[in-house]
């Protein structure tokens, strides 16, 4: 009896850290750390990496659709990319954009300029 209580709360407190180490290590940004919008058709993978639900591997996905399938007409289109689907539509959508500048730029301090801030307080 004993023995399956202490292994089920060993598999919760792995779950816990598996979970946690997958939020922190999250490449992609949330709304709330940007501003600005991105034009899909000129942005370059970096610029498109930091979208809500963006990352590295599928900014890439989208610079390599726009290359083989041309310019995307409407900011839907972006479904279209392998890996974009309606979740990560809405949480982009508002930073898109199909024509004009791309503007979008983080909001998210860097780790080092928070800590010297820190310091500064001291």
């Amino acid at each position: 009896m004993y023995t399956n209580m202490i292994r089920k709360f060993f598999v919760v407190v792995g779950m816990l850290i598996v979970i946690g180490f997958i939020y922190q290590t999250s490449p992609c940004l949330s709304a709330e750390q940007v501003e600005g919008k991105a034009n899909i058709n000129t942005a370059s993978a970096e610029q498109l990496a930091l979208l809500p639900g963006v990352g590295d591997k599928l900014a890439t996905e989208i610079t390599n659709y726009r290359t083989a399938n041309g310019n995307f007409k409407t900011i839907d289109d972006i479904k279209k990319v392998n890996g974009v689907g309606d979740k990560k539509f809405e949480k982009m959508k508002n930073y898109i954009a199909v024509e004009g500048d791309t503007t979008l730029k983080s909001n998210k301090k860097a780790k080092d300029e928070k800590e010297a801030k820190q310091e500064e307080k001291k």
